[in-house]
């Protein structure tokens, strides 16, 4: 099954401010959404699809319901509103005070400033986010196809052209990550994963974060959270400050959050078991797994595209899912992946896709 989460820019003639997105969302029928730790509102839940502002006013996020004509029908939301929108999938950042007006009214964002995350730098792009169902069993390979194909994506379907780069969104992801003190190593980059354990290590290689909804667990490290996690008593801070507590499943949920590369793992959570974390520490990922009911992989890398472009797009996504990649250093991949972004030429082994 797939999904999407089609975000465009609403950038003409000039960005749309937050007052102008209520208006506009007046219009639209379906059920008010609002935040759940600032309890303001963001968007609207339709039939089939939901619509909301991602970071600030100006992104507009469609997510529609897993399976068929995905694409059409998230274009079909997008093209109800009646607004122009910018066919690129950067424009260029207008700066922090326009930030500070226009940000999205979620608690989820307020975390990513006490991370040092400088979340202002993001907010005037948008991505084409597909999600893939998987086998639990087939999600490392899977996840690792789509890291080592994110150069030879990028190349092919760049749409953010700004300050000498093909693909500006990798270097504003540089940017965004460069000062958070809370996120694993080089987070925006591709990255190779050979199993399980990968995957999970490599979130577990910053400092804990958020759990759902929106709760700071940075207080304690890892090895204490693993503790409070047995009892089912987890500390955690709200985002107005105040002290509060974690579910074992907000922490689970909440782990799928940080990571930025180009294609991450997803998982919804069921039974969980109150070693699940202990274990995971200690290399046994046995009970974590166990501990989820789906699992899933977002691509995250594709820039916001036409219809026709994104559809094949998709296509392509699904095959590389399928395909076994070939081995390649991470230093490479990195390199790769900034090189394609800039519109330089990509190594031989960067084209395996088109095998």
């Amino acid at each position: 099954m797939i999904g999407l989460e089609l975000e465009a820019l609403a950038a003409k003639p000039k960005l749309m401010e937050r007052e102008e997105w209520l208006r506009v969302l007046e219009g639209v029928e379906g059920e008010e959404l609002k935040d759940p730790c600032t309890n303001q509102l963001v968007g609207k839940r339709g039939k089939g699809f939901v619509l909301k502002t991602d970071t600030t006013s100006a992104i507009i996020e469609v997510s529609v319901d897993p399976g068929s004509r995905a694409v059409e029908r998230a274009f079909a939301v997008l093209e109800s509103l009646g607004l122009e929108l910018y066919e690129r999938a950067y424009y260029p950042n207008p700066g922090l005070r326009w930030y500070l007006k226009n940000a999205t009214p979620r608690a989820h964002y307020r975390l990513l400033h006490w991370y040092g995350y400088q979340h202002w730098r993001i907010a005037t792009m948008a991505s084409s986010q597909i999600w893939i169902d998987v086998g639990k069993e087939d999600l490392p390979r899977a996840l690792d196809a789509l890291n080592k194909a994110s150069p030879w994506l990028i190349k092919k379907y760049w749409n953010s052209p700004y300050a000498g780069w093909r693909e500006y969104r990798v270097r504003a992801w540089q940017l965004f990550s460069e000062g958070a003190w809370a996120s694993m190593p080089y987070p925006w980059a591709p990255k190779p994963f050979s199993s399980w354990r990968d995957v999970l290590t490599d979130l577990l290689s910053g400092s804990p974060q958020e759990a759902f909804p929106c709760l700071d667990l940075s207080l304690s490290s890892w090895a204490e959270l693993a503790e409070a996690f047995k009892s089912g008593r987890v500390p955690a801070r709200r985002a107005d400050m105040g002290f509060g507590e974690a579910s074992r499943e907000g922490v689970l949920e909440g782990m799928q959050r940080w990571s930025f590369r180009p294609a991450i793992a997803r998982w919804r959570v069921g039974e969980v078991r109150p070693e699940a974390l202990s274990s995971l520490l200690e290399g046994d990922v046995r009970p974590f797994l166990e501990s989820l009911e789906k699992v899933m992989i977002e691509v995250r890398l594709l820039p916001f595209l036409p219809k026709e472009r994104l559809e094949e797009a998709v296509e392509d996504v699904v095959r590389i899912a399928s395909l076994e990649p070939p081995e390649v250093p991470w230093a490479e991949l990195r390199e790769a992946y900034v090189r394609a972004a800039a519109g330089a030429r990509l190594p031989s082994w960067a084209h395996w896709p088109e095998v």
